[in-house]
C-alpha cells in the first residue's frame, strides 16, 4: 500500500506565510544589529546570518532600512460614546489607520454607562471590536465609581477569562471625578489584583472653578477651555496622584502630560523611588497651545483635548521623553468631525474633547526625535513599543524583535518623505492637527502576524484579522520595582532596653508633670505706668479743687530749690 502524500494546507503553500528579511538593521530598545529575520506562521522563528530556510520563502531586501517592532498605542478611543455622540472612527477605521502608520496593537478604554456594570460594558466593547479590528487590541477599564461591587468586578476582570490589568481613574471631569478617599481605595484595590492604574491628573475643583469664571466672563470659545485648565491644576494633581499611589504601593501611569512642570514633578518622584510612568501624546510634541486662540473656530476646536496642549512646551516634553522622565508616547486618538465639534459652538464645555494621531504617532515621533537628532532609534522603539508592552505585561511576545516573538514588524525607510494632510489620512475625521507637517522617514513594509499589510505602497488590511489580547496581571516590569522598594523600606521598631527607657530626672528637681490646663496668674494692671492704687480714695485726702489757693492762677510754678541743688553753669 502506497502511503498517501500529505496535502499541505493552502495557507502554508503561500509565500506570504514565510518571509525572510535580509540586510536590514534590526533595532530593539537595547541594541542595533545587522541580522536576518525568518518569519513563519506569524512568529519570528530564526535570527542571524546565513540562515537555512525552506524553499518558497519570500525575501525582502531591507538594505539601508531599519527593522523595528510594531508600535503599541496605549491610549486610543474608538467608537466611544459621549457628548451625545461617539467618536467618528470605529474599530475598523481606527485600527486600519493604526496599521498604516506602523502601529500593530492598540489599547482602547471601556467606559461604563450609567447603571451599567463593568463586566457588561466590557462585553459590549468586545462585541463592537472583535469583528472589525484590523490589528490586535486590548482593553483597559475606566472606573466612574468605587464601591464593594466595583471591587469584585475589578477582580473578576483581572482573571484570565477577561484579561484586563489596567484601570483608569479621573481626578477631574463631570460624572467621573474621584475624591482622595475614593482614589486611595481604588489604587489600593488595583495593587492587590496586580493591575496598573492610569490616572487622568487634573485638579477637578480648580477646573470647575475656571470653567465657571470663563462662562461668567462671556468666554465661550475654545480658548476658554485652555484657560479653564491651567498648568497648576495639572501639576498639583500629578503630585497628589504620585503621593497617593506611593503610599498604597500601586504602580501608576500618568496619562497625557502636557507641561514641563508636571514632567519635572515626575522626574523628582522617580528619584525618590516612586514607581510611576509618564505618558505624553504625539500632539504635545508637535502642536502648540496657541492654536486655541486661532480666529477660525473650527481650527481652534480641533485641538480641544484634556489636559489642553500648552504653549511653548513641545521641546521640553520631547527632552523628557529622551532622558527617560517620560516613558511612553501615545496618540490619545479620539476623532470628532466638524459637525460633532460644533455641538459646543456656544459653550466650550460642550466641545467633544479629542484629537487625531493613531496613524501619525510614529511619524511625528520620528520626525521630532530621531530625524532632528535628539532621540536615538533605540529610544524611539522603547517609548513607542517596548515600554508599552512591558507595562501591559505582554513583553517579549510583543514590543521587541526576538526569536519566539510575534511577527509584528515595521521596515522603516529613513529617506521616505511625506506631508501630513487630512485628505490622505485614513481617519474619517475631516481635520488633522498635524496638517502640513513634513515628515522624513516612514514605514515601507508593515508585517502583522507574519502577513504583509503594507507592501511598497500597497495597503491591504483585513477586517477582523486582529484579535483581542488578554493582559496578565502583575507585570514584572513594575511589580519587581515595587518589591525592591518595599524591601528597601522595611519598617522596624528601635530596640530599647530598660535602662534606655528609664525616666530622666529633670535638672531643676521638679519631677511633677505640668497639668493639661495652665494655671492662670493674678490679673495685672493693663498699664504698668499707672498705679493700681487710687490716691483719691483715701478718707483724709482733701479735694484739690476745694482747697483755697492764695497765689494767683498761673500756668507754671517756679522751683527755687530744686532737688540736687542749683545748676553751676550752662549745660
Amino acid at each position: 500500500m502506497v502511503t498517501p502524500v500529505k496535502k499541505v494546507p493552502i495557507h502554508l503553500q503561500s509565500s506570504q506565510n514565510r518571509i525572510i528579511i535580509k540586510n536590514g538593521t534590526v533595532v530593539n530598545h537595547d541594541k542595533e544589529e545587522q541580522v536576518d529575520i525568518y518569519i513563519e506562521d506569524g512568529v519570528i522563528r530564526m535570527m542571524g546570518n546565513h540562515l537555512i530556510i525552506p524553499g518558497g520563502t519570500r525575501p525582502i531586501d531591507a538594505c539601508g532600512k531599519f527593522v523595528l517592532p510594531g508600535g503599541i498605542d496605549l491610549n486610543v478611543h474608538l467608537q466611544r460614546p459621549g457628548y451625545e455622540t461617539q467618536t467618528i472612527d470605529d474599530f475598523y477605521q481606527g485600527t486600519k489607520a493604526a496599521l498604516m502608520g506602523g502601529t500593530t496593537m492598540v489599547v482602547d478604554m471601556v467606559v461604563p454607562g450609567k447603571e451599567e456594570s463593568l463586566v457588561e460594558a466590557f462585553d459590549k466593547w468586545r462585541r463592537w471590536a472583535d469583528d472589525k479590528v484590523c490589528c490586535d487590541y486590548a482593553l483597559k477599564m475606566a472606573l466612574p465609581r468605587m464601591d464593594e461591587e466595583t471591587k469584585q468586578e475589578m477582580e473578576e476582570l483581572s482573571s484570565a477569562e477577561y484579561g484586563v490589568n489596567a484601570f483608569t481613574c479621573f481626578m477631574s471631569g463631570r460624572n467621573m471625578m474621584m475624591n482622595d478617599p475614593e482614589l486611595i481605595e481604588t489604587l489600593d484595590t488595583v495593587s492587590k489584583i496586580g493591575g496598573v492604574a492610569f490616572v487622568h491628573a487634573e485638579n477637578g475643583d480648580v477646573v470647575e472653578e475656571g470653567e465657571r469664571k470663563m462662562i461668567a466672563a462671556g468666554i465661550t470659545g475654545p480658548e476658554g477651555h485652555a484657560m479653564a485648565h491651567p498648568e497648576e491644576a495639572e501639576a498639583e494633581a500629578v503630585m497628589r496622584a504620585c503621593v497617593l499611589a506611593n503610599q498604597v504601593g500601586c504602580p501608576l501611569v500618568l496619562s497625557s502630560l502636557t507641561s514641563s512642570t508636571a514632567s519635572d514633578i515626575v522626574k523628582k518622584r522617580k528619584s525618590k523611588g516612586c514607581v510611576v510612568a509618564a505618558e505624553v501624546t504625539a500632539a504635545s510634541l508637535a502642536c502648540d497651545g496657541s492654536n486655541y486662540w486661532n480666529k477660525c473656530w473650527r481650527h481652534a476646536a480641533g485641538f480641544v483635548t484634556s489636559p489642553p496642549l500648552r504653549e511653548g512646551e513641545e521641546d521640553s516634553l520631547l527632552d523628557a521623553a529622551v532622558d527617560g522622565t517620560v516613558d511612553v508616547v501615545s496618540s490619545h486618538h479620539a476623532a470628532y468631525n466638524t459637525q460633532q465639534k460644533a455641538l459646543g459652538k456656544d459653550n466650550f464645555m460642550n466641545i467633544p474633547n479629542g484629537i487625531t494621531g493613531v496613524e501619525e504617532r510614529l511619524l511625528v515621533l520620528w520626525q521630532k526625535g530621531v530625524q532632528a537628532g535628539k532621540m536615538s532609534k533605540s529610544r524611539f522603539v522603547e517609548v513607542s513599543s517596548t515600554t508599552p508592552a512591558k507595562l501591559m505585561n505582554i513583553y517579549p511576545q510583543k514590543g521587541c524583535i526576538a526569536v519566539g516573538s510575534d511577527a509584528d514588524i515595521v521596515i522603516w525607510d529613513p529617506t521616505a518623505t511625506k506631508t501630513i494632510t487630512k485628505e490622505e489620512h485614513l481617519s474619517k475625521c475631516d481635520f488633522n492637527i498635524f496638517e502640513g507637517l513634513e515628515i522624513t522617514g516612514g514605514p515601507e513594509y508593515v508585517i502583522f502576524k507574519g502577513r504583509m499589510v503594507t507592501d511598497q505602497g500597497l495597503f491591504r488590511p483585513m477586517t477582523g484579522y486582529g484579535q483581542y489580547h488578554p493582559l496578565p496581571p502583575f507585570a514584572p516590569y513594575i511589580y519587581d520595582k515595587l518589591k525592591e522598594r518595599k524591601e528597601a523600606a522595611i519598617i522596624q521598631p528601635v530596640a530599647r532596653s530598660e535602662e534606655d527607657m528609664a525616666t530622666v530626672t529633670m535638672t531643676n528637681g521638679d519631677d511633677n508633670i505640668p497639668p493639661p490646663t495652665p494655671v492662670e496668674d493674678e490679673p495685672k494692671p493693663a498699664n504698668q505706668h499707672r498705679s493700681s492704687v487710687d490716691l483719691n480714695s483715701h478718707p483724709e485726702t482733701p479735694d484739690f479743687d476745694a482747697t483755697p489757693r492764695n497765689s494767683p492762677s498761673r500756668s507754671s510754678i517756679r522751683v527755687r530749690a530744686p532737688p540736687g541743688g542749683k545748676s553751676a553753669g550752662f549745660w
